[in-house]
C-alpha cells in the first residue's frame, strides 16, 4: 500500500467538521499569525536490493521534533490528530496519490504542505523535501537531506528542517519580492550549503528558494560557491550562473564582483576566456586592458586581473603591491599514442663474374655485400597545453594592510577598483587599483 508522501503540512485546521461536543469545548482559536505544522511520512522509494535504509514514520517523528524546535510561530499537529480530520472527510493516508499533499492540506484546512521521499541515489541515502502553498500551490521551499548511511541522514534532518522553514521566518508583512537583508542575516547559508550534495544540486536549491526569498536565495548561493571540500571539486558552473536567473542580482549585488572572481579562480583562472561569459550577464567587471586602453571610461570600475606579486612598497603610507599581469595561452604539442612498432630488416650476398676478350685474354672477378635497415612506426595526436605567459601591462594596488600570503611570483587573481594611471618605466602606464580582494586559481583549466 502506498503512502501519503506528506512531509509537514502547514495548516489552519479549521474547516475540518467536529462533533459538537467537541466544538464546544475546544479552546479559543489561535492568531491568524500562528501556523500549525502537521508532519506526515515520506513515501520511501527504497527497493529492497538497496540493503539497509531507514524508517519512513521515525522520519516523520524526527520532522515533528525539529519542526518544534526550529523556533517559528507555529504549532505541530501530531498524526494521529490528523488522520481524524482525514476520517472526517471520508479519506484515508492511502488514498493519496501523486500531488495529493497539496489536495490534502486543502481538505483539513491547510495553508502550506510539504510532500516529499526518501529514496537511494548511488551510495547515498537522500530525504527531499518540499514545501507549497495549497491556496495557490506554489513551491515556497525545498530542501534535500543525505547521508551515505542511514544514521548520517538522521544526523543531517535538522538542518535540512531548518532551510525548509527558513521562509515561514520572515515577518508576515515582508514582500518576497522586498524582503529586508535582516532575513538573510538570521538565515544559516552555511549550514543551507552544508547540507547539500552537490554545487549543481546546492545552486538548485538556492534557486528554488530565490524565488520566495530573494535575500536568502543569493546568501545560499554565496555560501553554495564559498563552501571548501565538496566531494568533486569546486563550484565552477560559471555557464549555469550567467544563463540569466541570477542576472539581477549579478548586476545590482555589491558583493556580485567577488563571487563572480572567486568562480573564475575555481575555473583556473583564465580571465580572458571567462569574462566574456560575466559580460554577457551585464555584471560591471572588465579586464585590465580595457581599462588601461581607456583610463577615464572605466575609472572607479571593478577590474579582474590574473598577475604575480613583484614586490611590495608602500603608497602614501599603505602597501602596495606591484603586480605583472599574466594570462593562459594554448600551445599544441604532439605526444605519443600507444606502443611504438619497429621493424629490422639485413641482407648480405655475394657474386663473381668471368670475362673472355680475345687481345688482353681472360679476366675473374668476385665481390661481397651487405645491408641493413631499422624502422619504427607509432600514432602521435596533438595535444593542447596551457602556458603562462606575460602581456607586459602592470599594475599597482593598494592594500589595506600586508598580507603574508601573498607569495612573490605566484599567480593571483586580483580583483580591485580601477582608480586611473600613472607613468612607470619608460613612460610606460601602470594602471592604480584599490585591491578589494584576492584568490589563488585552480591548477586545473575548466574549460
Amino acid at each position: 500500500m502506498r503512502s501519503c508522501s506528506l512531509l509537514l503540512i502547514a495548516c489552519a485546521c479549521a474547516t475540518a467538521p467536529k462533533p459538537a461536543a467537541e466544538t464546544a469545548a475546544a479552546p479559543a482559536r489561535e492568531p491568524a499569525a500562528t501556523r500549525i505544522v502537521s508532519v506526515l511520512e515520506l513515501r520511501n522509494k527504497q527497493q529492497l536490493r538497496d540493503g539497509p535504509g531507514i524508517d519512513a514514520g521515525y522520519v516523520a517523528d524526527r520532522l515533528r521534533a525539529e519542526v518544534l524546535g526550529a523556533g517559528i510561530d507555529a504549532r505541530v499537529i501530531s498524526r494521529e490528530n490528523m488522520l481524524v480530520l482525514l476520517q472526517a472527510q471520508g479519506k484515508q493516508l492511502a488514498d493519496c496519490e501523486g500531488e495529493c499533499e497539496v489536495e490534502t492540506g486543502r481538505r483539513i484546512g491547510a495553508d502550506l504542505v510539504v510532500s516529499g521521499e526518501i529514496l537511494r541515489v548511488g551510495e547515498s541515502l537522500k530525504a527531499s523535501l518540499r514545501l507549497h502553498e495549497t491556496r495557490s500551490g506554489m513551491l515556497v521551499a525545498a530542501a534535500t537531506a543525505a547521508g551515505s548511511t542511514a544514521e548520517e541522514l538522521d544526523s543531517r534532518l535538522a538542518s535540512a528542517v531548518r532551510q525548509l522553514v527558513a521562509p515561514l521566518q520572515r515577518p508576515a508583512s515582508a514582500s518576497p519580492a522586498r524582503s529586508s537583508g535582516r532575513g538573510a542575516a538570521s538565515f544559516d547559508s552555511r549550514g543551507f550549503a552544508a547540507s547539500q550534495p552537490s554545487p549543481w544540486e546546492c545552486e538548485t536549491a538556492a534557486r528554488r528558494l530565490h524565488e520566495t526569498a530573494p535575500e536568502q536565495g543569493w546568501a545560499a548561493l554565496v555560501a553554495c560557491i564559498e563552501r571548501p571540500g565538496w566531494p568533486r571539486g569546486d563550484f565552477t558552473y560559471l555557464e549555469r550562473i550567467t544563463a540569466g536567473f541570477w542576472d539581477q542580482d549579478l548586476t545590482t549585488r555589491p558583493d556580485a564582483p567577488r563571487v563572480i572572481a572567486r568562480i573564475i579562480a575555481s575555473r583556473g583562472g583564465d580571465v580572458e576566456g571567462d569574462i566574456s561569459l560575466v559580460q554577457k550577464s551585464r555584471v560591471p567587471l572588465f579586464t585590465l586592458a580595457a581599462a588601461l586602453r581607456q583610463p577615464d571610461v572605466y575609472k572607479g570600475r571593478w577590474v579582474l586581473l590574473r598577475g604575480a606579486l613583484s614586490e611590495i612598497r608602500q603608497e602614501a603610507g599603505k602597501p602596495a603591491a606591484m603586480v605583472r599581469e599574466t594570462s593562459l595561452r594554448a600551445t599544441a604539442r604532439e605526444v605519443q599514442v600507444g606502443n611504438v612498432s619497429r621493424w629490422d630488416r639485413s641482407s648480405t650476398g655475394s657474386s663473381q663474374g668471368e670475362v673472355s676478350t680475345t687481345r688482353y685474354g681472360d679476366a675473374r672477378g668476385s665481390s661481397k655485400y651487405a645491408s641493413s635497415g631499422r624502422s619504427e612506426f607509432s600514432t602521435v595526436k596533438q595535444k593542447f597545453d596551457n602556458e603562462r605567459v606575460e602581456t607586459g601591462r602592470l599594475a599597482l594596488g593598494r592594500l589595506a594592510q600586508a598580507d603574508p600570503f601573498l607569495e612573490p611570483e605566484k599567480d593571483f587573481l586580483f580583483l580591485g577598483r580601477f582608480e586611473g594611471t600613472s607613468a612607470g618605466r619608460d613612460q610606460q602606464p601602470v594602471a592604480l587599483l584599490s585591491i578589494a580582494g584576492y584568490f589563488q586559481p585552480n591548477a586545473l583549466l575548466v574549460q
